[in-house]
């Protein structure tokens, strides 16, 4: 892999059960984890324009010349749902998708169907296939990826983590993310 390849890491910001809105972050990073830019936009809690805004962000001047899309799982606002191999048959760009938890698909299923009533997004969620990346001893995370062979996604993956288990464009986009939102990134520390 070229090591100025560049990597459109996105995460939608925290919301409020009132809010309509929140925003998607997107960090344009290269494999050198030298960050070349940033793009956010805002998308509606529970929508269905995800997947348009994702495609806003990544014919946007800022983030034209990335490579890669990594997302913070396939929804964004609550329910606001992507489709991964759509998006890669849009954009001609490899899609990988990246969780720390296992899915359970059920769980999601069931509260898809309760609050969205939508058997498409249903459909989708029994089309992806989950894989498994071991990152060390006691680091798992979850992948799901479309328009890259297992080997370079996970190799990617692998590469873009600095510690712990979350790829690096993908923590910095929570981390703005959160800045945005409540005006600070970090963890509180209590007395300070």
């Amino acid at each position: 892999m070229k090591r100025n390849l560049r990597i459109l890491g996105i995460d939608d910001s925290p919301f409020l059960r009132h809010d309509e809105t929140c925003f998607l972050v997107g960090v344009i990073m290269r494999l050198d984890f030298y960050i070349e830019g940033f793009v956010m936009k805002q998308v509606h809690v529970d929508g269905n324009d995800a997947q348009d805004i994702i495609v806003e962000m990544v014919e946007s001047r800022s983030a034209q010349g990335c490579n890669v899309i990594m997302t913070n799982g396939i929804t964004f606002g609550g329910f606001n749902i992507i489709d991964p191999q759509a998006l890669y048959e849009r954009l001609k760009k490899p899609v990988i998708t990246i969780t720390n938890r296992s899915p359970d698909m059920e769980t999601i299923k069931a509260a898809i169907s309760k609050h969205l009533h939508s058997q498409s997004s249903i459909d989708l969620i029994d089309r992806l296939s989950i894989e498994e990346i071991q990152l060390s001893p006691g680091h798992l995370v979850y992948m799901n990826r479309a328009g890259i062979s297992a080997v370079d996604a996970r190799s990617l993956v692998r590469k873009t983590i600095r510690q712990g288990a979350v790829p690096e464009p993908l923590r910095m986009a929570h981390l703005i993310g959160r800045l945005v939102k409540f005006g600070y990134s970090g963890k509180i520390i209590p007395g300070t």
